[in-house]
């Protein structure tokens, strides 16, 4: 951080602008600031079926279901990171957009 004190506005930055780009694509990420961005999809299965066609689409999240987290609150974990550029925010979104489940059992809930 000392050696370079702009990556932590460039965390910040990313951050930001991703939670914003989920919205966008029609996602509900929980609300926050931090660089773990959980997306609740609900069902352990489903979590798990959108971490593998994400993982597929050269886009790495973590999915947990119960009894990591409580029953029907399983999620997508995005982790963001100051490397990444705005091009590879685009892509993650675009991957994002390609596997979104038709809009069922993605939510804030």
């Amino acid at each position: 951080m000392l050696e370079e004190p702009g990556l932590l506005g460039r965390l910040r930055e990313n951050t930001r602008g991703f939670r914003e780009m989920l919205v966008e694509a029609g996602y509900q990420p929980l609300e926050g600031e931090a660089a773990i961005i959980p997306i609740i999809v609900g069902e352990t299965a489903a979590a798990i079926a959108l971490s593998a066609r994400l993982l597929d689409e050269g886009v790495f999240v973590t999915g947990f279901g119960y009894p990591v987290v409580p029953e029907g609150t399983a999620r997508v974990r995005v982790q963001m990171s100051a490397a990444l550029s705005p091009e590879h925010l685009e892509q993650a979104i675009e991957a994002f957009r390609r596997v979104r489940p038709g809009g069922a059992g993605v939510s804030a809930s």
